[in-house]
């Protein structure tokens, strides 16, 4: 619908009136109107029926309003809506002092012509605006020229004060391309010696539009990431100017051109500065995953579509900077962990972590999963740190897990995925960025670390001095990952997210940390929950090993463990009859406190750590291995020093014997008389030793003293031989 009123931009397509058009003038009473023509219509040179001479901008038509509407009602005719550029529509506020002097002059110079009333009365009466155009001569200063080019402004602007803003932005000067032509004098300033008026033996040529585009093309074919500017022109001039050769022994050698004939370091460089955009400079001297990782310009948040708390989840696993030792003894360094985090997306909470010292790997992957997914009392079980509620509810498996390729690019990720009805979301190769709050939480804990933590590193100083050894260190891995559960559950609890608070929450009273974001999308139900059996969670992610059955006790990891379902359904027994048997059972690494073991026949079942078993609950699996290594690389020593005492204790036997033989052959041959039994050569030897005895009877049939002890002994006998009697009987 064409309304025909002041100010309106029309669109026209007719044989006579063709173009865009402003209406400057309805004068009340009048059938007709007035038309700025203000611009040719694209389309309308394809158009035969067009006239090929065009209209002057600027110029006055006047038409009646029943054409118009004719032309609306076949087609060609349109009101359209012309909208003015951005310069036009900054506030006056922000104008320099320049501009706004000289938009004032202009407002005072022009507001006749911002009258209607005065433009219309002047064209009824004399067919043009030379009325109005002597009312703004008398107000202000400016020659006709200058009115009649204002007037052109508010014609294709708008009949608007705005419209009459300077726009020195379309000045040129500054950033505008002055290449040299035939005849012209080289542009820039002039050198030292010229000033001065003395003769430059090497004059600097000026650089062509045929320069510019040569130089331009082999810079692009020569950036490299971190290419230096001068040996950027070594090659440019090299490939572009260097058109001389001289034939030598050794092959080709260039010849320079001649001093001046080329372009200079500062021509070269503004060359490239001004032909280069300088983002694309920028991408130019790095690489392409560089620039996406930390020079792209960021384009939303990390939780824009993810619904909900738990919800989403990212993964990310780094070297911890900080050196550990041994639980086993704490004089051994065991070097540095590895540290798994878990972040939820949409409130930045830390749901779970996990500490090792092997991978990453898709088995570790797991056990961070799982220290995300079970019961966090468990956990804190497991690890032997106090527990703390700090998420309400607790963590369940997500909807999906954001996560780098690497170890989540496996067949055995990719099989637990479908076991467990996890859903990963892989990220591009090389683009941590995507995934960056899990990236800066890694750095968070680094730079907390740094200062309190004996043996913690700056992995980002380069410094010699700023990197401990690990003879500095004095935590081990348990005491590091309760350092972690406190300085992450104080993260959930205090972390400033007001930035995050709607209106909603703050209405609501939503604590603004991490923990409060987590509890309110909960309680608000827009939270992501799955239940999953924890059951399913040992054997979906738990590591799996081999557990013995033996005569003597269950053992795995040469430790002992016992439950009532060994006793009940008697695995020694059955040992120690039919032989060792061996149980396919799932052991959380971190702890030596127990495993599980599922029974095909019935359910889970939950070995824990005998009491006199060689390890306590308070080792991980690795370092207990460690331990056990470490003595058998002892083995060898141990047995060559048995060997040795075992050599000296037989040659010392060896000799021993050969003198009590000699002895008792010299003895046998001096002696003389009849020999006492046995028994009464015992009886002299203990007379021998003890050195008291009783004299016997005068009645006493043999010669022989006989001791008080006799009757005891011989007592003592028959009670030990009775015995033995009754115990062969049974």
């Amino acid at each position: 619908m064409v309304a025909l009123i002041f100010n309106e931009v029309l669109r026209a397509d007719g044989k006579g009136l063709c173009g865009f058009y402003r209406v400057v003038a309805t004068p009340a009473g009048q059938a007709t109107v007035w038309l700025a023509y203000i611009g040719p219509w694209a389309d309308a040179a394809e158009q035969p029926h067009v006239a090929s001479e065009s209209l002057a901008f600027g110029s006055l038509t006047q038409v009646a309003r029943a054409t118009l509407q004719s032309m609306a009602g076949e087609g060609q005719l349109a009101s359209v809506e012309l909208r003015p550029v951005g310069k036009l529509l900054q506030p006056s506020e922000d104008l320099t002092d320049v501009e706004k002097a000289i938009w004032q002059r202009r407002q005072t110079q022009m507001a006749p012509f911002l009258n209607h009333e005065l433009i219309a009365d002047a064209l009824m009466r004399t067919q043009g605006i030379g009325p109005v155009v002597q009312l703004a001569l008398k107000a202000g200063d400016a020659s006709r020229t200058t009115v009649y080019r204002l007037w052109k402004l508010l014609c294709e602007n708008g009949f608007d004060a705005s419209s009459l803003h300077p726009r020195f932005d379309r000045c040129g000067a500054p950033g505008v391309l002055r290449p040299h032509r035939e005849g012209m004098k080289k542009v820039g300033a002039k050198k030292l010696a010229e000033h001065l008026g003395e003769p430059i033996a090497f004059p600097q040529q000026p650089t062509t539009e045929a320069d510019r585009v040569k130089i331009l093309q082999h810079a692009k074919i020569l950036s490299k990431a971190g290419l230096p500017f001068v040996e950027l022109y070594d090659q440019l001039i090299q490939r572009v100017y260097v058109t001389q050769y001289a034939q030598t022994e050794n092959g080709r050698v260039g010849i320079v051109p001649p001093q001046g004939s080329f372009p200079n370091k500062r021509q070269v460089r503004h060359i490239i500065e001004s032909g280069v955009k300088r983002l694309e400079r920028v991408l130019r001297a790095t690489t392409l995953g560089h620039f996406q990782r930390n020079l792209r310009g960021l384009r939303g948040k990390a939780y824009d579509g993810v619904a909900g708390p738990g919800y989403a989840y990212a993964i990310d696993a780094t070297i911890g900077d900080i050196h550990l030792r041994s639980s086993v003894n704490p004089a051994w360094p065991i070097g540095r962990p590895i540290v798994y985090v878990v972040v939820d997306i949409w409130s930045t909470a830390i749901v779970g972590f996990y500490v090792c010292l092997s991978g990453p790997s898709w088995v570790t992957a797991k056990l961070a999963l799982f220290s995300t997914f079970c019961d966090p009392k468990l956990t804190a079980q497991l690890w032997g740190y106090e527990y703390i509620d700090v998420l309400t509810p607790t963590p369940t498996v997500p909807f999906e897990v954001w996560a780098d390729r690497g170890e989540y690019v496996s067949a055995g990720a990719r099989q637990t995925c479908l076991t467990m009805a996890i859903n990963f979301a892989i990220n591009q190769a090389y683009r941590p960025d995507m995934k960056g709050m899990v990236e800066v939480l890694h750095r968070i804990a680094k730079d907390k670390q740094y200062h309190f933590l004996p043996g913690a590193i700056n992995a980002r100083r380069k410094e010699l001095e700023n990197r401990p050894s690990a003879k500095e260190s004095a935590y081990t891995m348990r005491q590091y990952v309760q350092y972690l559960y406190g300085i992450f559950s104080h993260y959930n609890l205090f972390a400033d997210r007001s930035n995050r608070l709607t209106v909603e929450m703050i209405g609501a009273g939503v604590e603004p940390t991490p923990a409060g974001l987590w509890r309110f999308g909960h309680e608000a139900g827009i939270g992501y929950q799955k239940l999953t059996h924890q059951d399913r969670l040992i054997t979906g992610l738990l590591k799996q090993g081999q557990a013995v059955a033996r005569r003597d006790g269950v053992y795995f990891e040469s430790l002992q463990y016992e439950a009532d379902i060994a006793a009940t359904q008697q695995w020694s027994a059955h040992a120690r009859n039919f032989g060792a048997i061996e149980r396919s059972v799932f052991h959380f690494p971190g702890s030596t406190s127990r495993f599980w073991w599922p029974d095909p026949q019935g359910s889970m079942h939950e070995f824990r750590l005998r009491e006199n078993a060689r390890a306590t609950s308070d080792f991980s699996l690795d370092e207990w291995r460690d331990a056990l290594i470490f003595d058998k690389c002892k083995r060898d020593d141990r047995e060559y020093r048995r060997l040795t005492a075992a050599l000296k204790n037989m040659e010392a036997q060896s000799l021993l014997r050969k003198q009590a033989i000699e002895q008792t052959a010299a003895a046998d041959a001096a002696y003389e008389g009849p020999k006492p039994t046995s028994r009464e050569a015992r009886l002299l030897e203990t007379l021998s030793l003890t050195g008291s005895a009783s004299t016997t009877t005068a009645t006493a049939p043999s010669t022989m003293p006989v001791l008080e002890s006799d009757a005891a002994y011989d007592t003592l006998m028959d009670e030990v031989f009775a015995t033995m009697n009754r115990e062969a009987g049974q």
